[in-house]
């Protein structure tokens, strides 16, 4: 017996598992299980909630996509794990600082139903983004050049920006992740500025294919907008089902986005 928590963020939906008030062990075999459960609400990715390795961070997250695979990073997902651990009380204060891999994200309570997710990973290092040779920053499809800027805010992102509209996203993003450009492989993200401080964006994930938003890739966009195009430094991100609100100091490496979380079903028990 398992229980979970379904919830969502921008039409991403997440089962949000809490290994810190219950056990659950994170192995191949048990995250299998999870995802062949027979849901009544979609999965995006698992969301997984747990005591941290180290005493400078109140909880440890882990990640996993609908192939099994472990993600790197999730803001959509660290927001609704938020949402949760805040209606919970599982903190005594408006702000959680989480375990991401190595990394810290902090998360506050800003607002009625509106969490703020800082990250302080931002890099364009080859090593860190995984691209195997940095001077290359287009690939061919379909015998058309198309180019992308990459960075990494805690996991890969290659970002396409103002790309023609009639170009098949899905298959563009798959061929991209494919292309061996890229040593883990690499979200990808396609953008159309509407103004200086506002884009338009689809991201094809890893693991996962086109989503209806990617909060990482809200923040990937915004930073290539900012270092590339001279874009504002607080960007508005619209998705198919809402917008996210990007603010990026690229002096300091941090990177800030505003949203909400809901939740699609409370406390569901899984037989697993």
């Amino acid at each position: 017996m398992l229980e979970v928590q379904y919830m969502e963020s921008l039409g991403n939906d997440f089962v949000v598992i809490d290994g810190v008030t219950q056990f659950f062990e994170p192995s191949s075999k048990e995250i299998s299980k999870v995802l062949n459960f027979d849901h009544d609400f979609s999965i995006d990715q698992i969301m997984l909630i747990l005591p941290p390795s180290n005493s400078k961070f109140d909880f440890q997250i882990k990640i996993f996509n609908q192939d099994g695979s472990e993600a790197e990073n999730c803001v959509n997902g660290i927001r609704c794990i938020s949402k949760y651990i805040f209606d919970q009380k599982l903190v005594f204060s408006d702000q959680i600082n989480f375990m991401v891999g190595n990394d810290l994200v902090i998360v506050s309570n800003t607002k009625k139903n509106q969490l703020k997710v800082d990250m302080f990973n931002i890099s364009f290092e080859s090593e860190d983004i995984g691209i195997k040779n940095d001077d290359i920053n287009s690939f061919s499809f379909n015998d058309k050049e198309i180019f992308f800027d990459a960075v990494s805010v805690g996991n890969p992102h290659a970002v396409i920006f103002n790309y023609d509209k009639e170009l098949n996203v899905p298959e563009v993003g798959a061929a991209l992740q494919k292309s061996g450009i890229f040593r883990d492989g690499v979200n990808v993200g396609f953008a159309n500025s509407i103004n200086d401080s506002e884009i338009n964006l689809r991201v094809v994930e890893r693991g996962v294919g086109e989503t209806q938003a990617c909060g990482s890739g809200a923040c990937a966009a915004a930073i290539i907008g900012r270092k590339t195009r001279n874009l504002s430094q607080k960007i508005k991100v619209n998705f198919n089902e809402g917008f996210l609100e990007t603010e990026t100091d690229l002096s300091s490496g941090k990177v800030s986005l505003t949203g909400t979380a809901n939740y699609r079903a409370k406390a569901v028990t899984l037989n697993i």
